[in-house]
């Protein structure tokens, strides 16, 4: 296993919990951004003494050693990923709190961001940020015209009175 398969299992044993446990709050991604950077430091540690002793040529004791690197991942991910409330996975599973359904729905929810790159695009109202601001710029120029028309219709009504008298 090369460090970049660590790696991306590192990184989806976070998307997994993110996913398994959505009730963190800001400690929780905190968290998350120092567990995969403090592993990360880890796995490029562990890649180098593997490869300085030769350990990657003797199958078996490589293959043992990553698993075990892959547990401590993981078992340190759970014992101590915040959750709301002051528990952790690990209580939970302790617990027999099982993720539910709706827990996995919430946590996909949470992870993805809900925008149509298809149907959409920068001159849509759904979600173009200064639609409202040019929209009421337009109105106040519609607006003025209108008063400047009406204005304009009053002094000739005013001129029209002025000449009668």
């Amino acid at each position: 296993m090369t460090g970049w398969q660590r790696f991306f299992l590192l990184l989806a044993l976070v998307a997994g919990t993110i996913i398994l446990w959505p009730q963190y709050d800001r400690a929780g991604l905190t968290f998350i951004g120092m567990f995969i950077l403090l592993w990360t430091c880890i796995i490029i540690l562990f890649s180098i003494l593997v490869n300085l002793f030769a350990i990657a040529k003797v199958e078996f004791l490589h293959r043992l050693l990553s698993i075990i690197l892959i547990i401590a991942m993981g078992g340190t991910l759970l014992a101590y990923f915040p959750l709301k409330g002051g528990e952790t996975p690990l209580t939970r599973l302790q617990n027999h709190q099982w993720p539910t359904m709706q827990d996995v729905q919430q946590g996909i929810k949470q992870l993805t961001f809900n925008f149509d790159f298809v149907r959409r695009n920068v001159h849509d109202e759904a979600n173009y940020v200064n639609q409202q601001v040019e929209k009421k710029s337009e109105q106040a120029a519609d607006l003025r015209k209108t008063v400047k028309e009406k204005k304009e219709k009053v002094e000739e009504l005013m001129v029209q009175l002025e000449d009668e008298e």
